[in-house]
């Protein structure tokens, strides 16, 4: 089926810019950061730029490691950047096979961190990899603490880089602004990132966040290590032009009829945000309803529900009560039209912008980014 809705995708549509983009850039060396809201594409674009380099590289993503509304499983994150990496070098070098045989990827990271030492011991000498990884895997154990291996891990790339003779690396960190919860592990976590990752020649680091608020505080605030570190890339939803030639060419493929007005319809619901699209496509072909149909039963889809709710767990009730106040007034508002006292109303509309859920407009308005979320609230 031409629609997809779920997971990302290394072939998206209309990113044809974004994708060549970031690929000269990772070529170059220079760190990159993409930043735009949920369900926009980010990861689709980053995915399809790494299908098209010719070079080793390893894709983690700090949200997979959050516990809870503020833990994160340092050992965990820290046994992915090892065993993600060494696993991509091997791949490169010739062992692919090898190293799928040796590894189950169905473990934890810690026992995958297990597996392949006995590779790596076998097939060539690093001393500073293999006795890395005994230290990680029993300190984890023993549950003790692990800053000072972070500091030796984030050196990795740059010596196996050398080590193999490697042109360029690139180390991807998807959702890094989730790394801030981290500090409970290691308080100067950044501050340790950026001495390191400032001097690596054979590296290139990408990043990207959809908690925009967060992540800009992290790169544009000059008290932060990575301060003018990133060359920041937004991604925007598509355009109306590029979203109805989606979702046309989609229909088309699926031998479903469905009229130029209606793809208008559409595309004035849920805007040029591919996730969006791509449910309401599947529901046009699947249920063989009207548009009209389809776009109405879109707030009580089990997808939509399940994905904006896991979302909103993450608010404070009055923040999420200040989002839906806005919703119901269409998905823009001033501060005064949410409530009387205005201080908690302006805490708010800071974490939601924090969040990634509401953009800052001229004159003092706020505007919801993601039309389903207005559709959804304004629904309950």
């Amino acid at each position: 089926m031409w629609f997809l809705y779920g997971p990302p995708t290394s072939n998206p549509f209309g990113r044809e810019n974004e994708v060549n983009s970031l690929l000269a850039l990772m070529k170059n060396g220079q760190p990159v950061g993409l930043i735009g809201p949920r369900r926009i594409g980010k990861t689709s674009i980053i995915l399809a730029s790494l299908k098209k380099v010719p070079l080793p590289y390893a894709y983690i993503s700090a949200e997979e490691f959050v516990r809870g509304e503020k833990g994160f499983n340092f050992a965990e994150f820290l046994s992915a950047y090892v065993s993600k990496l060494t696993y991509s070098i091997y791949a490169h070098a010739g062992y692919r096979g090898q190293i799928q045989r040796a590894m189950d990827m169905t473990k934890g990271y810690v026992k995958q961190l297990r597996d392949l030492i006995g590779m790596v011991k076998v097939s060539f000498n690093i001393p500073e990899l293999t006795g890395l990884m005994e230290v990680i895997l029993d300190k984890s154990e023993k549950n003790k603490d692990l800053s000072e291996e972070f500091s030796r891990v984030l050196d990795l790339p740059e010596v196996l880089a050398e080590r193999f003779e490697i042109q360029r690396i690139i180390f991807v960190v998807d959702e890094f602004q989730y790394l801030k919860l981290a500090r409970q592990a290691v308080p100067e976590i950044f501050h340790v990132m950026r001495s390191k990752w400032q001097f690596h020649r054979k590296v290139s680091y990408v990043i990207s966040g959809s908690a925009t608020g967060m992540l800009e505080e992290l790169i544009n605030s000059r008290s932060q290590p990575f301060y003018q570190f990133f060359y920041m890339t937004r991604i925007t939803p598509f355009a109306r032009d590029v979203s109805k030639e989606f979702l046309r060419t989609g229909f088309e493929a699926e031998n479903l009829r469905v009229r130029e007005e209606e793809l208008d319809t559409i595309v004035d619901y849920v805007d040029g945000f591919p996730a969006w699209l791509n449910l309401v496509g599947i529901k046009m072909v699947v249920e063989r309803r009207s548009v009209s149909e389809v776009l109405q039963s879109l707030p009580e889809d089990e997808n939509v529900i399940t994905a904006l709710e896991g979302d909103l767990r993450k608010l404070s009730s009055f923040a999420k009560s200040v989002l839906k106040a806005m919703c119901k007034l269409g998905g823009e508002a001033r501060p005064k039209d949410l409530g009387d006292d205005q201080w908690a109303v302006t805490r708010a509309l800071q974490q939601l912008m924090r969040f990634g859920y509401v953009e800052r407009e001229e004159r003092g308005v706020y505007r919801v980014v993601d039309p389903m979320v207005v559709h959804y609230l304004q629904s309950r």
